[in-house]
């Protein structure tokens, strides 16, 4: 890797979140989440984007389904 003085990065998105930078000179995207900072090259960064996409679509269905049962169980059982 090049000195940090030698880079070329440029902010290619950020929110509340956390942020994310290209660094031009290594060809490299960098993830920075609060203390958490993941470098990866384009390719990566398209299949963790692909991951985190099937996680939240899996944590969607996993809440209304946990909901749905929640509630059948309330009608079923009189809890609340």
């Amino acid at each position: 890797m090049r000195p940090r003085n030698q880079h070329s990065r440029v902010l290619l998105s950020k929110n509340e979140g956390g942020a994310i930078t290209f660094c031009e000179s290594c060809d490299v995207m960098e993830l920075e989440i609060g203390a958490v900072s993941l470098r990866v090259d384009s390719p990566s960064l398209e299949l963790l984007c692909q991951l985190m996409n099937e996680a939240s679509a899996s944590m969607k269905t996993y809440k209304q389904e946990k909901a749905r049962f929640t509630q059948a169980m309330e009608q079923n059982f009189g809890l609340h």
